[in-house]
């Protein structure tokens, strides 16, 4: 039983990192045309990229990119506590 609940995480975890992937890359999609577009509509000058990659720094450091670890920790969670409860 042991072995199969071993498995069984295994396999939730290589789907949770497939599903983090994903959502990370779209994220950090989303908030680079966030910023190209501001740098646009705010009309800002000199170094595009630089401001972009500015941008992108204070972004991996932020909140947002912090909340997707709950990817991994609410499912992993939620199936420790239903196999405790229904094992007690």
């Amino acid at each position: 039983m042991i072995i199969g609940w071993l498995r069984l995480m295994a396999m939730a975890l290589v789907g949770l990192t497939i599903i983090y992937f994903f959502v990370s890359l779209y994220s950090r999609s989303v908030r680079r045309e966030k910023l190209e577009k501001r740098w646009v509509s705010e009309g800002l000058e000199g170094d595009r990229d630089a401001w972009i990659a500015e941008g992108m720094k204070e972004y991996d450091h932020g909140l947002k990119r912090r909340l997707l670890w709950l990817i991994y920790i609410l499912p992993l969670t939620v199936a420790a506590v239903v196999a405790y409860v229904i094992n007690w």
